[in-house]
């Protein structure tokens, strides 16, 4: 038994001792080696209990992977730790696309309602949301804020976005205003190979879209645990108990047991007593994470103790103004063979949302979530989110530039033979990092006092023009609007594809669960809606 931190015990044994300590039989799984996550493992099918003896002083204990050596790579995919949101990645080519919305028309491909889409944005720089949102109203930069991304980076961070403010129109970092921490507690950071360079993107995109709303502010860029049984909660840890962090922005999703769900709460209680306020995405693309209710919410996102980040579709027109927005959830159709017509439309990307199972309304929602949304089947009322939303659709997503990125499509997990390449990236990794950038230029329109747990005083602020109340968009005759993306069509050219912003997903048939949904009012898409000038403003005097 060891002891990694004051907050954790590491406790091993045979699988016999482990079996008999924590009530649970190890069974033996693989991971097939054309998967992205290779692996094979020992792992517990149920939630290793606490013994009675230790009830009243362990909260949780994580559930871990036993690798089994004999085979190559084996031990990465841990079913306890978090789930690396990969940020949607635009893989289209950059001449065929629209520097605001409707600037040019996909010439030659069919039309939609009578009439040719328009070519989706080539990408939205972050001075352009810091205006679209009106976050560039007072003058705000998060001078004196701490906020810290938890994700695995490269060496080249720091040098990828000062590539990149250059391309896109923001400042550089200055010396000392970005810190890395590889891992929290010493394991050796993640490698690149089988799959880790997507946290090393997510990274990029973290940290840029931070530094793109609030470029003042420094960052801390916190690594993941890759110690046997080692979880989010090391990370977590290190936010509060080693940073000046106030604000600490995840785009990390899973369902912790029900044990290691009082650990994460105290760990969120904790950070609202230190003035810490946590973030999480609320999910991507209608993953039900919950074992019941029919939920599509992140189970981080879920914790009454924390932030939950939805998603919108944001189309920003010529003068840089709001020429429509509404809730994240696309379709996408591909072009027929014979290239007349737009074949059956498929679910794309949307937001996650909607009750929690097993957390009681807390009392900052109440009088503002709808019964719809918060009754459960017993009559009791549930925790429901997301709590806020901001941009989050690939098709009017991001650039963001960065090394890891060019291991997308790479023939080779070696970060010798990358180099910095720019993409367009969206999803609840987006909208999450983004803002804790508005937090943090709130923050300081507050005088730099942190707003540590921000909900209550969020919730407060309800059915004010400090949030933007977002609903389904129709075009004026009433249709959907549309949008033309070209992509890879691995061959080295590219193929148009047809994206209808439905402001829904389109569940698959065998789900039978509600997708979550945008309207007037608080949603299960955007929560309160999208933040303002007027919500900065409304810090001024506070």
């Amino acid at each position: 038994m060891t002891e990694p931190d004051w907050r954790h015990l590491k406790v091993t044994g045979t699988i016999g001792q482990l079996n008999a300590a924590f009530a649970v039989t190890f069974h033996d799984y693989s991971v097939p080696p054309e998967n992205l996550f290779k692996s094979h493992f020992l792992a517990s099918p149920t939630d290793l209990s606490v013994p009675a003896e230790l009830g009243a002083l362990v909260l949780g204990v994580g559930r871990s992977e036993i690798p089994v050596q004999d085979v190559q790579d084996a031990g990465l995919a841990v079913p306890e730790q978090p789930v690396e949101r990969r940020p949607h990645v635009d893989e289209a080519v950059a001449a065929n696309c629209s520097q605001y919305w409707g600037q040019l028309p996909a010439t030659g491909t069919p039309q939609v309602n009578g009439a040719t889409a328009p070519l989706a944005p080539c990408g939205y720089t972050p001075n352009r949301l810091r205006h679209v949102y009106g976050l560039d109203s007072l003058g705000l930069t998060g001078a004196g804020q701490t906020v810290a991304v938890v994700s695995s980076s490269m060496d080249t961070l720091e040098k990828d976005i000062n590539t990149w403010s250059d391309h896109v129109g923001t400042q550089q970092l200055r010396p000392g205003q970005l810190t890395r921490v590889p891992s929290p507690d010493g394991s050796p950071a993640r490698e690149p190979g089988n799959g880790g360079f997507s946290a090393m993107i997510e990274a990029n995109l973290d940290a840029e879209a931070v530094h793109g709303i609030a470029p003042d502010a420094n960052i801390v860029a916190i690594g993941e645990s890759t110690a046997q049984g080692g979880n989010l909660l090391a990370s977590l840890s290190y936010a509060l108990d080693h940073t000046h962090a106030s604000i600490v922005s995840a785009s990390l999703e899973n369902t912790p047991p029900p044990g290691l769900q009082k650990a994460f709460d105290q760990i969120f209680q904790e950070g609202a007593l230190q003035g810490v306020g946590f973030y999480f995405c609320a999910g991507d693309g209608g993953v039900q994470l919950n074992d019941s209710g029919g939920d599509w919410l992140n189970g981080y996102a879920g914790s009454s103790w924390v932030t939950a980040v939805g998603g919108t579709s944001v189309a920003i027109g010529p003068d840089g103004g709001r020429a429509w927005e509404t809730g994240w959830g696309d379709s996408v159709s591909p072009l027929s063979e014979d290239g007349t017509s737009w074949g059956q439309a498929q679910a794309d990307g949307g937001t996650g949302g909607g009750r929690t199972t097993g957390r009681p309304q807390p009392w900052y929602q109440q009088g503002v979530v709808p019964d719809r949304y918060a009754l459960t089947p017993d009559g009791s009322r549930s925790r429901v989110g997301p709590d806020v939303a901001m941009d989050a659709d690939l098709l009017t997503g991001l650039v963001i530039g960065g090394t890891p990125l060019a291991g997308l499509g790479s023939p080779t997990t070696d970060p010798g033979t990358w180099h910095y390449v720019e993409h367009t990236f969206g999803g609840t990794s987006l909208s999450t990092p983004l803002f804790a950038g508005v937090q943090a230029l709130a923050q300081q329109a507050r005088g730099g006092k942190p707003l540590g747990f921000a909900n209550p005083i969020m919730y407060q602020r309800a059915h004010r023009s400090t949030f933007r109340d977002v609903t389904a968009y129709k075009l004026p005759g009433g249709g959907v609007p549309t949008a033309v993306r070209y992509v890879s069509d691995g061959k080295g050219g590219s193929t148009p594809v047809l994206y209808t912003f439905l402001a829904s997903q389109l569940p698959e048939p065998e789900d039978g669960f509600t997708p979550p949904e945008v309207g007037p009012g608080f949603d299960t898409e955007t929560g309160l809606g999208t933040p303002t000038g007027a919500y900065l403003f409304s810090f001024v005097s506070s």
